[in-house]
């Protein structure tokens, strides 16, 4: 049974529900769920922006809205001409939609504040760089060469070899992947390296590369006051030379199991000697030139028929490895050419007169210098 004070505790509530309904819709101007956005003003040129009574250009303004401040935009607003409705004071405003943002945008910067702070970014990451240049070269030293292999980011990509340990020195060439150089020394994060197969040197990234377990092919060394230059062939022996003054050994190329390396000077007066080892299977189971027979040496001679001149000796290195010295004049030009075998490899040092020498013959002098460096020659199994 329903008493009279229950009605009238009922009538009280909804006398209450029926004064707030009137307060409902002020409070959804502050209530995304209700029909409202905050939404920020952001204009191209960083002014403010004109707040108008209708949506269209030409309808009085009843306000702006300075660049960056939030407002709040009525989405319920059905116009599709590029206009939303702001709730603008006590009467709707309109202002154009592309000038609105969902987050409030950083300060406005003229083009000409934009164009200055990247001018001061890029000479501010210039002398970053330049100075992390100077520091790369003043880390570098020298290492016993070894061998690295490029490897780039990707498989089918190429890496940098450059002029200087820096991405802002120019780029020499690039390498793919799996090309080999021989590293020459360091700094911290970039190989100086020389290519084998053109002898020019650059540096590549570190991290961009792999150390190969690998003999090195060419290096020299300092034993007392003698310069000694090392070859090693293949991984297989080690040829090791007293190297004549002001002369340098080098690899000039390398194919298969052949090598053809210089032992130049720059002293044009100065004789060029250039050394050729390669694989033979005809000696593949001869050590040295001593074990072979009178006939074989007689079949080595036989290839300098065409010679026009040629005079025949052996020499012994200083292992007492048997050396077959041919001296050969063609025409005007001489030349001496040491044969020698050595665990199947056929060995074949020649000297000539260098090109722009005066004289094309050879001197005892020279010639003295050839013996002795070749009978100087060790060649050493290498230790694996």
């Amino acid at each position: 049974m329903v008493t009279g004070k229950a009605i009238k505790k009922a009538l009280i509530w909804v006398v209450i529900l029926a004064l707030m309904l009137p307060l409902i819709p002020a409070v959804t101007h502050a209530d995304d769920t209700f029909g409202f956005s905050e939404m920020y003003v952001k204009t191209d040129n960083g002014k403010k922006l004109a707040v108008r009574a209708e949506p269209n250009k030409d309808a009085e303004i009843v306000g702006y809205a300075e660049y960056g401040h939030q407002v709040l935009v009525d989405w319920g607003y059905a116009g599709n001409d590029g206009w939303s409705r702001l709730i603008w004071g006590s009467v709707d405003g309109y202002v154009q939609t592309r000038y609105l943002v969902s987050k409030k945008p950083a300060a406005y910067k003229s083009p000409e504040q934009k164009k200055a702070e990247e001018a001061k970014k890029q000479a501010e990451e210039a002398k970053a760089a330049q100075k992390k240049l100077d520091n790369e070269l003043k880390s570098e030293k020298e290492i016993s060469p070894c061998y690295i292999a490029v490897r780039p980011s990707r498989s089918t990509g190429k890496v940098n070899y450059r002029v200087g340990p820096s991405t802002l020195t120019s780029v020499i060439t690039s390498f793919p992947s799996g090309k080999e150089l021989i590293a020459i020394g360091e700094t911290t994060n970039w190989w100086r390296a020389k290519d084998p197969d053109t002898d020019k040197i650059g540096y590549i990234f570190k991290d961009l590369t792999t150390v190969l377990n690998k003999q090195v092919i060419v290096s020299e060394q300092i034993d007392g006051t003698q310069k000694l230059g090392k070859l090693n062939v293949n991984g297989e022996f080690e040829l090791t030379c007293k190297l004549p003054a002001d002369y340098k050994l080098q690899v000039v190329e390398m194919r298969g199991e052949s090598i053809i390396a210089s032992v130049l000077s720059d002293d044009m007066t100065k004789p060029d000697m250039y050394l050729t080892i390669a694989y033979d299977d005809l000696y593949g189971e001869v050590d040295r030139m001593n074990d072979l027979s009178a006939e074989d040496l007689e079949v080595l001679k036989a290839s300098f028929d065409e010679v026009d001149e040629v005079e025949f000796s052996i020499l012994k290195t200083g292992l007492g490895t048997d050396l077959l010295v041919a001296r050969e004049t063609i025409g005007q030009k001489e030349s001496i050419t040491f044969l020698s075998i050595y665990k199947g490899y056929f060995v074949e040092f020649c000297m000539t007169p260098n090109p722009n020498a005066a004289s094309q013959t050879l001197t005892d002098e020279q010639i003295q210098t050839a013996i002795q460096f070749l009978t100087d020659v060790m060649f050493e199994p290498v230790q694996k």
